[in-house]
C-alpha cells in the first residue's frame, strides 16, 4: 500500500472493526432480551463455532485452511440438525424468533469475514450479507418491539461499518490504488 492509501485502509480495518462490534452487540442484546435456554444453546453451538470458524481461517491457520471444507461441512451438518430438532421441538413463535436470530448472527459473521476481501465474489457475499443481516436484525428487533435498541446500537455500527469498507474501497479504486481479483 502506498502512502496515499493509509487513510483508506485505516478506514477500511475501521469499518471491519466496527462491523464486529455490531455482532458483538447484537449477542449480548439477544441474550439480554431472549432469556431462554435455547438461545444459549444457539450462542454456543451455532454461532460460537462459526465465529471461531472464521477468526481461525483469517489468521490463516494451516490445519483449517487445508481443512476449511471439511469444517464448514460439520458446521453445516450441526446447524441443520439442530435446526430440526428446535422445529419438531418447539412452538412456531419461538421457532421464528430462533432463525432469525441464528440467521442474523450467522450474516454478521459472515459479513464480517469477507469485510477486508479484494475478491470480485467475496465482496458481493459481503455486501450482501451485511444488508441481509441488517435487515433481519430490524425484523427480530421491531418484533420484539425494541426500535431503540436498533437506531442507537445496531444499526449505526453495522451501516457505519458496511458505509466506511465501502466508501474507502471506491475511493481506493478510483485512485487506482486498490484492484479487485
Amino acid at each position: 500500500m502506498s502512502i496515499h492509501g493509509k487513510k483508506e485502509s485505516f478506514f477500511r480495518l475501521l469499518g471491519s472493526f466496527l462491523i464486529l462490534i455490531s455482532f458483538i452487540l447484537s449477542i449480548l442484546f439477544n441474550i439480554l432480551a431472549i432469556n431462554n435456554l435455547l438461545y444459549y444453546l444457539l450462542v454456543i453451538i451455532i454461532v460460537l463455532p462459526s465465529f471461531l470458524m472464521s477468526v481461525l481461517l483469517k489468521l490463516e491457520q494451516d490445519i483449517f485452511v487445508k481443512n476449511s471444507q471439511k469444517f464448514l461441512l460439520l458446521l453445516t451438518v450441526i446447524v441443520v440438525v439442530i435446526n430440526i430438532i428446535v422445529f419438531f421441538s418447539y412452538n412456531t413463535l419461538l421457532i421464528s424468533k430462533f432463525v432469525l436470530i441464528e440467521c442474523s448472527d450467522l450474516l454478521l459473521i459472515c459479513c464480517w469475514h469477507f469485510s477486508l476481501s479484494l475478491y470480485k465474489r467475496q465482496k458481493i457475499i459481503f455486501i450482501l450479507t451485511g444488508l441481509s443481516s441488517f435487515a433481519l436484525t430490524d425484523i427480530l428487533w421491531l418484533s420484539l418491539g425494541e426500535i431503540v435498541v436498533i437506531i442507537i446500537f445496531l444499526m449505526p455500527t453495522l451501516l457505519l461499518g458496511l458505509f466506511l469498507i465501502i466508501s474507502s474501497e471506491l475511493i481506493m479504486k478510483k485512485k487506482g490504488l486498490l484492484n479487485y481479483i
